[in-house]
């Protein structure tokens, strides 16, 4: 079911959206994403992020964290996590010191407690952010 969605969910941002160089992405109002900023991310409905089993976790004290395993996405040779602030979902590179059998110990110069991470439902936002920001989309709806 939640494969469903998300064909309907990247249908919806992307229906007679502009597609050219640029990457420029033109959001409609049902779209289950709100907003789009190179810089600062992307902003998604809550109806959205509870669809897709989107939950997040705040980090407590300095650092370096314990996170959830489900928390961690993996890039080629680098390490990421999805930090929610301000509503602004954005990839942010970690470091990871330390694994355990359900955690990841990590750290960040770009985390700080109180900060919001994912710690369900991380792929679905990296679909979405790689889809959000890649040049070209494959699956126009038209």
């Amino acid at each position: 079911m939640k494969y469903l969605l998300i064909i309907f969910f990247y249908s919806s941002a992307y229906a007679s959206g502009d597609h050219s160089a640029g990457g420029k992405v033109d959001l409609k109002p049902w779209s289950a994403i709100t907003e789009h900023s190179e810089l600062d991310g992307f902003k998604m409905t809550k109806k959205a992020q509870e669809n897709l089993g989107v939950t997040f976790t705040s980090l407590t004290g300095i650092g370096p964290w314990k996170i959830p395993k489900t928390s961690l996405l993996k890039i080629k040779h680098s390490s990421a996590v999805f930090r929610r602030w301000d509503g602004w979902i954005t990839i942010i590179l970690v470091k990871v010191l330390e694994e355990g059998e359900d955690y990841f110990k990590i750290s960040s110069v770009d985390l700080e407690s109180n900060d919001e991470i994912a710690a369900s439902g991380v792929q679905f936002l990296r679909m979405t952010e790689a889809d959000l920001n890649s040049d070209t989309v494959d699956a126009c709806s038209h």
